[in-house]
């Protein structure tokens, strides 16, 4: 089976640059290793520009009548328990809020906007091994789940949209651990959560920082990053992590008070944020080309954002009749475009960290348009009001 272009992975990334090169007419086969709907340890949170994507393509409306929740207000609250709110209002985007969103509930809807597309999308298929050919992958091999049948799927342009686990790096159909980082992930969705309204609240504490958005109906999702003993310690008990991560903040403890599990507790890691070397075979999108730091909460934007550029450097290098080089020219736009939020985040994520530091730093940003300003200008790279 043979396609113009290979996605390997169905996540918002590759379904957005799935449906981008479809609509341009290109033939487009996605490759998911999970059944939709399936859950994701993620913050569930879609920042302004995400919303603003999916409202130019017609998926905003169809979101809101499946629940999303819409989200108006930032809040930073620093270890000691204070609350500095940025409007999301003061964001360089129309539509002005977010979205508190599960992944079960988005990334089908994205899948199947990729599907009305034209994209061919085929799941539970896990890829086994790339298919080389002059310094470029040009395919890959793969077994049909659960039956375990091998394929051979072959494309003129592959790209690699797995996540963190990275399908093309080193052939696996496990997950794969990160060295070189202290920091875990864990998520969870809870129940009984009040105060929280249309905002999305993080929390630092002092092993790390964590948040909580609602999404739809009662349903919250609390999500965080702690160090590898701290979760040694909470073990696979909930009350007992909670104590150790966002209990030791104020305000994150009187939000918990009567906090309900209503799913499996979830953890990954350790993980390593920021930008690497990217691959020189093929291109990599979303998380599978660098994991977005959960700072900023544009985690999701900007794997979509990932996924257009990428599409769009498809399309140009198909038109001009040379692939040779379009690993590299992504590798470099990538860069162009988000190395300065990875280097905003790993700046201003150890100041909020510390408690007097972080009080200072975090105290700027109510009602001080110049410093929210500032703030948006260092994340996104352009003058803001």
């Amino acid at each position: 089976m043979s396609w113009d272009v290979l996605i390997i992975g169905g996540g918002p990334a590759g379904a957005v640059a799935a449906a981008d090169l479809a609509r341009r007419g290109y033939r487009v086969g996605v490759l998911e290793r999970k059944r939709f709907p399936r859950a994701k340890l993620c913050g569930e949170f879609l920042a302004p520009r995400g919303v603003a994507l999916l409202q130019s393509v017609g998926l905003l409306a169809p979101l809101l009548r499946l629940g999303a929740h819409v989200v108006r207000e930032a809040a930073f609250v620093s270890s000691r328990g204070h609350r500095y709110p940025l409007p999301l209002s003061r964001f360089p985007d129309d539509v002005g809020f977010g979205l508190g969103i599960r992944r079960a509930t988005l990334d089908p809807l994205l899948l199947e906007y990729a599907r009305a597309c034209g994209a061919e999308v085929l799941e539970q298929v896990c890829v086994t091994e790339a298919i080389a050919s002059s310094g470029r992958i040009v395919g890959v091999r793969a077994r049909m789940l659960p039956v375990g049948r091998r394929v051979t799927f072959l494309a003129s342009v592959v790209i690699e949209a797995s996540g963190r686990v990275r399908a093309l790096e080193r052939p696996s159909c496990s997950p794969k651990s990160e060295s070189g980082s202290r920091f875990f992930a864990f998520q969870a969705h809870v129940s009984g959560i009040e105060g929280i309204g249309e905002a999305v609240e993080l929390y630092f504490y002092p092993s790390g920082y964590g948040g909580l958005v609602r999404l739809e109906g009662d349903l919250h999702n609390l999500c965080g990053l702690t160090t590898q003993e701290v979760m040694r310690r909470a073990g696979n008990s909930f009350e007992r992590l909670l104590a150790l991560t966002l209990r030791q903040n104020p305000r994150a403890r009187e939000k918990l008070r009567n906090a309900r599990l209503e799913g499996p507790l979830t953890g990954c890691g350790p993980l390593r944020f920021g930008l690497s070397a990217l691959p020189r075979t093929h291109m990599a999108i979303g998380d599978a080309a660098a994991l977005m730091d959960p700072f900023f909460g544009q985690g999701i934007s900007n794997a979509m954002e990932s996924g257009l550029l990428a599409a769009a450097l498809v399309d140009a290098a198909f038109r001009e009749g040379d692939l040779t080089t379009l690993a590299s020219r992504y590798a470099r736009a990538f860069r162009r475009r988000f190395a300065r939020t990875w280097r905003a985040a790993a700046l201003l994520r150890p100041a909020a960290l510390h408690g007097d530091i972080g009080d200072r730093m975090l105290a700027q940003l109510p009602e001080r348009a110049l410093a929210q300003r500032l703030l948006l200008r260092l994340i996104f790279g352009r003058r803001i009001g």
